[in-house]
């Protein structure tokens, strides 16, 4: 259980890790080509080890099929993503699956269709079993915008063989991380493009290492989070580095409405402060596909709205459980109301205290993180090790910046 006290006057620097997002699926592709290439910046995180310890267990002992169905592959969602890595290598894989965290359904709908069109045969009894029955359509319409189907899916088109056409994929994510992704099967002489219409065209080739190393991308929701951090602790000023910052427009757009002071200093440093907190103004968070504002901070930035002058509507088209959050922080008498799985308000300032509370889901615990840094009182946190799974040495890091955290 973590303690949180008041935290005003923060001052320092925050440098930015790996990106959870990124790392994963680039980690599972680079076990499709042997681990040929060195990953630079990857993050410190249990997400990460366990989907390294998952790849090399299935590996060791799969025969037949590649199995996903150990005790390991339930305690974290991307374990999906090595799916890829078995069709490639056994062309049948048994799975099961992990639902992660607790933020609303989550089903394999668009997933599943996207591998049938691919030419996999999905069936399910004790395990659900993918099967390499056929050759990849030509054009390949996703169901929606989904960050793991358009992952899982071009990674298993890239390098298969025997395939002389291209390969249209319409309706795919762009986040920055799936870009890295594709950056990565190229250096592994993929033939990968992605357009600016949503969609990726592929032409499968045989592997071809172009570079021996690859640099993981910086986690952009990380360095949100923290922005977020300092414009809502009381007189504080940080200096966040390490960061594309060509990859946070619209979180740009939504700090400028809200009157937050901030500063892009170069390509990969900018600066925000509180000292303009007073004047913070309500503004609506609409959460959609990227490059719109990202679900990822919904949850943060909902807790910084609690020092917004008006009510701050936000408007979740994503999850509909991205809201447990509100509920669990009005036990620190916060002003709100949930419309709906998909809206709710945020209304006035409000003069927060502290309390007992649990998380469920990793972004939401930054929204208890900010909140208890603004509260008046001590703030308690149970189901902390949830936070291992997206963040590196957290405790020590909040520290270095002047955070009251401590493990109880």
């Amino acid at each position: 259980m973590f303690k949180i006290s008041y935290s005003p006057n923060l001052k320092g620097e925050v440098t930015i890790s790996g990106s959870k997002n990124a790392a994963l699926p680039i980690i599972a592709a680079n076990y499709l080509i042997n681990n040929k290439i060195q990953l630079n910046n990857k993050p410190n995180i249990s997400d990460v080890k366990n989907i390294e310890k998952l790849a090399e267990q299935a590996l060791s002992e799969s025969k037949e099929y590649f199995d996903l169905t150990s005790e390991l592959a339930t305690k974290f969602r991307a374990s999906i993503l090595l799916i890829p890595v078995g069709l490639k290598r056994f062309w049948e894989v048994r799975f099961v699956w992990s639902w992660g965290c607790k933020i609303g359904k989550r089903p394999l709908d668009t997933f599943d269709d996207a591998l049938t069109k691919a030419g996999i045969e999905i069936t399910q009894w004790e395990y659900k079993t993918f099967k390499v029955v056929g050759k990849p359509k030509r054009n390949i319409m996703l169901q929606e915008f989904s960050v793991t189907a358009t992952e899982a899916l071009i990674t298993y088109l890239a390098f298969l063989e025997d395939i002389d056409y291209e390969i249209t994929i319409y309706q795919v994510a762009t986040e920055p991380h799936v870009k890295n992704l594709i950056d990565f099967l190229n250096a592994a002489w993929g033939d990968v493009q992605m357009w600016i219409d949503h969609t990726i065209t592929i032409h499968p080739k045989n592997i071809d290492i172009k570079q021996d190393t690859f640099n993981i991308i910086s986690d952009y929701i990380e360095a949100w989070t923290y922005f977020a951090i300092w414009a809502g602790a009381d007189n504080s000023e940080l200096i966040i580095k390490d960061v594309n910052v060509d990859d946070l427009s619209a979180m740009y757009n939504t700090a400028s409405k809200i009157w937050i002071n901030f500063k892009i200093l170069d390509k990969h440093t900018l600066s925000v402060n509180s000292f303009n907190k007073e004047k913070y103004k309500s503004t609506k968070l609409e959460v959609r596909i990227f490059p719109w504002f990202p679900s990822d901070l919904q949850s943060i930035f909902g807790a910084l709205a609690t020092q917004f002058d008006g009510v701050t509507k936000i408007f979740e088209t994503l999850y509909e459980g991205r809201f447990w959050y509100l509920n669990e922080l009005e036990n620190l008498w916060w002003k709100i109301e949930i419309l709906n799985p998909h809206e709710a308000l945020v209304i006035w300032k409000t003069k927060l205290h502290g309390w007992y509370v649990s998380s469920t889901d990793l972004r939401g615990w930054w929204a208890m993180v900010l909140a208890w840094i603004m509260a008046e009182n001590d703030t308690y946190i149970m189901n902390e090790e949830i936070i291992a799974r997206g963040y590196a040495d957290i405790e020590n890091k909040l520290k270095s910046i002047w955070v009251k955290i401590e493990n109880c």
